[in-house]
Formats: C-alpha cells, sequence, structure tokens
C-alpha cells in the first residue's frame, strides 16, 4: 500500500513538473538569414536556404520534421533534407540549412540563356517542426528575393605544341589558362571540343578531370589531340611549326582554326573564352 501511494506521489510531482514546463514554454522563432549556392556545375547547382532559429526556452528542443517549397524562375525545385540530429541550445540559436537541386535547364529555354544572367528570382516558403513539451511545434516561413549566379570563368587558349611525333602521327596539346573570378573554388568536370590542322579535324583526346580552380586564381589544362600526317596532304608543313625542336622553323606560329562546341565545365557557367 506505501509503496503505491509513494508511486502515486511521484507521478503527480512529475506531471506537475511537465504542466509547470508546459506553462512557462515561449515559442520558438524562425527568421529567414539567406540563399546561396554549392556544388555548382555547368548542369546545375544545390541551392542552400539558411533559417535561424531562436529558442527563448530554459530547456534545448531539437528540429523534428521539415516541410518546404523552393521555385527558381517559376520552376519547383527538388526539396532534400537537412542534417539530423539538430539542436537548438536553451535561450540560444541554431541555423537550419534546407538544400534543393537546380538543374540549370529546367528554369529557362536553354542552359546556355539561364548561365547568361547574374541572378534568378527566387520563392521559399513552409514550415519547420520542432520538439517541445506540448509536442511538434510549426515554425511557418516565406521568403522572395533574387539568387546570385557566379560570375562566368574566362578561358585562353595558349599557342599548340607537339608533345608527341613519330613519321606517321604527332600529339599536339593545346594549353587553356583558366581564370576563377568567383569567392569559391570551382572544379573541370569535363570538355568537348573539335581541333583542326589545315582544314582537317582531329581526333580530340580527354584531358584530365576534377581539376580545382581556385577562388581568385587560375589552373591551367592541357586539351590532348591526334593528328595523322598523311591527312593534312599537302599542308603538312603547317604541323611543324607548332613549335617541335626537330625542325628549325620552330619558332613560327601557324594559325589552327580551334573551336570549343561546348566549352570546359569548370563552374556554373561555361568558360568565356579570351584567345
Amino acid at each position: 500500500m506505501k509503496r503505491r501511494l509513494a508511486l502515486l506521489c511521484a507521478a503527480a510531482l512529475s506531471a506537475c513538473s511537465l504542466l509547470r514546463g508546459v506553462a512557462d514554454f515561449r515559442e520558438p522563432s524562425v527568421s529567414f538569414k539567406d540563399a546561396s549556392l554549392s556544388d555548382v556545375s555547368l548542369a546545375g547547382a544545390t541551392v542552400n536556404l539558411t533559417l535561424t532559429v531562436n529558442n527563448p526556452n530554459s530547456q534545448g528542443i531539437s528540429l523534428a520534421e521539415t516541410d518546404y517549397k523552393l521555385s527558381v524562375a517559376g520552376k519547383q525545385l527538388v526539396a532534400g533534407k537537412p542534417a539530423a540530429g539538430l539542436r537548438i541550445p536553451a535561450g540560444g540559436t541554431s541555423e537550419v540549412v534546407l538544400p534543393a537541386q537546380v538543374r540549370f535547364a529546367d528554369v529557362g529555354d536553354s542552359i546556355a540563356a539561364v548561365l547568361r544572367q547574374e541572378q534568378l528570382p527566387y520563392r521559399a516558403e513552409g514550415h519547420i517542426g520542432v520538439s517541445t513539451p506540448i509536442g511538434v511545434l510549426p515554425l511557418g516561413f516565406s521568403k522572395e528575393g533574387m539568387l546570385p549566379l557566379p560570375r562566368i570563368p574566362s578561358l585562353k587558349l595558349e599557342p599548340p605544341r607537339i608533345a608527341e611525333l613519330s613519321l606517321t602521327h604527332a600529339t599536339l596539346d593545346v594549353p587553356l589558362t583558366l581564370l576563377n573570378p568567383n569567392s569559391q573554388g570551382i572544379s573541370l568536370a569535363e570538355t568537348d571540343y573539335k581541333l583542326s590542322v589545315a582544314g582537317k579535324q582531329l581526333v580530340a583526346g580527354k584531358p584530365a578531370v576534377g581539376l580545382r580552380i581556385p577562388a581568385g586564381g587560375t589552373s591551367e589544362v592541357v586539351l590532348p589531340a591526334q593528328v595523322r600526317l598523311a591527312d593534312v596532304g599537302d599542308s603538312i608543313a603547317a604541323v611543324p611549326c607548332l613549335g617541335h625542336p626537330l625542325f628549325p622553323w620552330s619558332s613560327v606560329r601557324c594559325p589552327i582554326p580551334f573551336r570549343l562546341v561546348s566549352s570546359p565545365a569548370c563552374g556554373s557557367r561555361p568558360c568565356a573564352s579570351s584567345a
């Protein structure tokens, strides 16, 4: 009997403590901080919505759920999930980052048309839910603004050179210097190009990808191409003038028609040639 009475008293005290916590609980607030891009490539990027959650209570709370929509240039994006286990400390604030994936081809007539713009309009709305003594409490938000796009990296074509030479074939290297004017680094993802000598299109190779171009810095990538000397016919003299030490006139720079069909994917936009 005494044990049962003790259990009832403990339960009553616990209930009183819970009710006191509920009575003293103050609703947290959420504010919109900014929208930014990360993981930028030629095809798309991750749009990160950053919210600031303020917890005025004497006990910590945790992020329980998210439900939001994000549209860029009128096109709704695929929403992601924030990092799990986020805690908002007692009397403190924490940032909640809501990611969404954008494909540039989906928000304009073409990738090129989108990437020529400096910014795109966006609209974000929804709520985040936080765990509280009274259950999961939804905190709504809504925001419209302009999403800044990275600036176009520049590309400079350097004079081609012969890397390897035999009686029948030559390997040409075309150095490209990439300048990144942005405040974040970008990576070279892929290349698609054509090279011709004396009007004859060569077999293009594949340069190494994954090259990192630092913020505000430059990097060089070499575009290789194979040429059969017989294919250039009477214009075979055009090949030696690229700078091979076997030829006395190697200092003569010969014109080689060069065209980037699709620029290196060295950032959020095609690189702009300055050659």
